[in-house]
């Protein structure tokens, strides 16, 4: 017969292997997200929220990781190549690149409605990118958001993850870091 803490770890654990296959949540800057996953390799990291919202889907987040410099155009080529999110882009000369479309799963934006790229320091606050894509250097802990329609006073909307979720995760935690007496 399995013990009440056998069986609370057993739950724990299949909690945050089935969490963990569809989104992770990460307490990045102090703001808890759900992360689809994680494109590029180094030691910085930024957030990247795509809002399908306007066009009736979800929003997601991914993680880029990088070393050096790198831009939110980076950033998307990176995640691109790392799993199910893909995009489109066009380049205009002296401009940089324009998104036309993204897609992610059975998930695609309407290519009629303009992309509006948005900037925050926390993922709760956006303001619309004063820059292209292309021109935005990424600093530590920047969140750059897309949402699918051109709506004044709308933006990326951070899919965060719910608190029963958290509260697993930190039970887990605690759980394994006990050492046996």
């Amino acid at each position: 017969m399995m013990s009440l803490r056998n069986l609370i770890c057993l739950i724990v654990v299949l909690a945050i292997t089935s969490s963990a296959a569809i989104a992770t949540p990460v307490n990045f800057g102090g703001t808890w997200v759900e992360v689809e996953y994680w494109g590029g390799s180094g030691s910085n990291e930024a957030i990247i929220v795509v809002d399908f919202h306007a066009t009736g889907g979800d929003s997601y987040a991914f993680g880029f990781k990088w070393d050096g410099s790198a831009t939110g155009y980076d950033a998307l080529v990176e995640i691109d190549a790392a799993g199910a999110l893909d995009f489109e882009a066009t380049y205009y000369s002296g401009s940089g690149y324009f998104i036309d479309n993204f897609y992610y799963n059975s998930v695609s934006g309407d290519q009629s409605y303009y992309w509006q790229y948005f900037t925050s320091s926390d993922g709760s606050a956006w303001d619309s990118s004063a820059v292209g894509m292309s021109d935005r250097t990424l600093t530590v802990g920047d969140w750059d958001g897309w949402y699918n329609g051109f709506e004044t006073g709308v933006s990326p909307t951070t899919p965060i993850p719910e608190p029963a979720t958290v509260a697993l995760f930190a039970l887990g935690g605690l759980l394994l870091s006990r050492r046996r007496t």
